[in-house]
C-alpha cells in the first residue's frame, strides 16, 4: 500500500512541492503541504510556491478544496501558485470544479520557474 506525502523543498529560492506515491490525489497531502508552506513561508525568501504533479492522474473534490486553502495562504503571504506537470484529468478536474482560474498551470517546472522569476 502507497502511503502518499509531499515534499517541500527551496529550488532557485522558490518553494517547490512534490507528491510522493499519490497516483490518486486525496485531501492529507495537500493539507500537509499547507502545513509546511505555512511553516516555510515564515522564512526568508520569496512566498510564491510551484506545485509539481507529475505522477498524479486523479484529484477529487475534497484534495481540489485543499488547493483553494494553499491558495489562499499563498496570496495573503504576497506570493502566487504555479501549477506544472498537470495530467489532462487533473487539469479538467479543476476546470470542472471552476478553480482553474485561481491558478497558473504550465507545462512543466522550467516554465514555473519562468514564470514566478521572469
Amino acid at each position: 500500500m502507497l502511503s502518499p506525502k509531499v515534499e517541500l523543498r527551496t529550488e532557485r529560492g522558490v518553494l517547490y512541492a512534490e507528491f510522493w506515491d499519490c497516483l490518486r490525489l486525496d485531501p492529507a497531502p495537500v493539507k500537509e503541504l499547507l502545513a509546511k508552506y505555512k511553516t516555510a513561508s515564515g522564512g526568508a525568501g520569496r512566498p510564491d510556491l510551484i506545485v509539481d504533479f507529475s505522477g498524479v492522474t486523479f484529484a477529487g473534490s475534497a484534495a481540489l478544496s485543499g488547493f483553494v486553502n494553499l491558495q489562499r495562504a499563498v496570496r495573503q503571504n504576497g506570493g502566487k501558485v504555479v501549477l506544472c506537470n498537470l495530467e489532462p484529468t487533473v487539469a479538467e478536474a479543476f476546470r470542472l470544479s471552476r478553480i482553474d482560474s485561481l491558478f497558473t498551470a504550465v507545462p512543466d517546472p522550467e516554465a514555473a520557474f519562468t514564470t514566478i522569476l521572469g
